[in-house]
This record gives C-alpha cells, sequence and structure tokens, in this order.
C-alpha cells in the first residue's frame, strides 16, 4: 500500500513541475515576443554647445524647418534643421569645414566649428542609429 501511495505522488509532483515550467516558458517567451516587436521611439535630440556648454538642445521629430544663429567665440554661425536633420549653412570661419560637412541626422557624426568652438551632434535612440 505504502509503495502504490507514493508512486502517485511522485508522478502527480512531476506533473505539476511539468505544468510550471511549461507554464513559466510560455510566459517569458510571450513576454519576449512583445519587448522586441515593440517599435523604438524616434527621439533625437541636436544638442549645440560653445565652449562645452550646451546652448541649445533641439528636437529632431519635429520635422519642420528651422534657423538658428548661435554666437561663437569669433562670430554667429547660422544651423538650420529640415526633415529631421542639422546642419551649418553659413559661418564666420575662414575655411567653412563646418558647412561641408553636410546635414547630420543619426548619433555619432558630429558637426565641429573649430573656429567658433562650436559642436553639434545627435543624442537620443533611433530605431536607425546604423549609418553606411
Amino acid at each position: 500500500m505504502k509503495a502504490s501511495f507514493f508512486s502517485n505522488l511522485d508522478k502527480k509532483k512531476l506533473r505539476n513541475d511539468l505544468i510550471l515550467i511549461t507554464s513559466l516558458l510560455a510566459v517569458i517567451a510571450i513576454s519576449l515576443t512583445i519587448l522586441l516587436t515593440r517599435p523604438k521611439p524616434n527621439k533625437l535630440y541636436a544638442k549645440i554647445t560653445v565652449n562645452n556648454s550646451l546652448v541649445e538642445s533641439i528636437d529632431l521629430s519635429d520635422q519642420s524647418e528651422r534657423h538658428y544663429y548661435i554666437n561663437g567665440t569669433h562670430g554667429v554661425v547660422h544651423c538650420h534643421t529640415q526633415n529631421g536633420s542639422i546642419g551649418i549653412i553659413e559661418s564666420t570661419c575662414p575655411h567653412k569645414d563646418c558647412i561641408n560637412m553636410g546635414y547630420i541626422s543619426t548619433v555619432g557624426r558630429p558637426i565641429i566649428c573649430a573656429y567658433n568652438a562650436v559642436l553639434i551632434y545627435i543624442e537620443g535612440v533611433a530605431s536607425y542609429d546604423i549609418e553606411i
């Protein structure tokens, strides 16, 4: 009598353990699916600094066209935003390398006007952070 009681108890315990493990795996799979398929927000901000001091933070998710005039160390730097990107279109620097850098819209590629000590960089999270 004792042997059959314990064997039935072991079978029930094993069945309950399998149900618990299967349920936990299903919950984990569903949670991972929801987290990985959720779209990432495209919140990008252009940060403009002069002499390492932040002077302007621009939300690039606003696709409107705007002009910003930044007072650099040797004159004014004219910045322009359009279609979620930013660039320098006019500067008092002699070589105009900052203008030739074009527009940026991704993290990791700054625009630098060394003459005016102006740095423009993109900060934030986007689903297209990789530039090829």
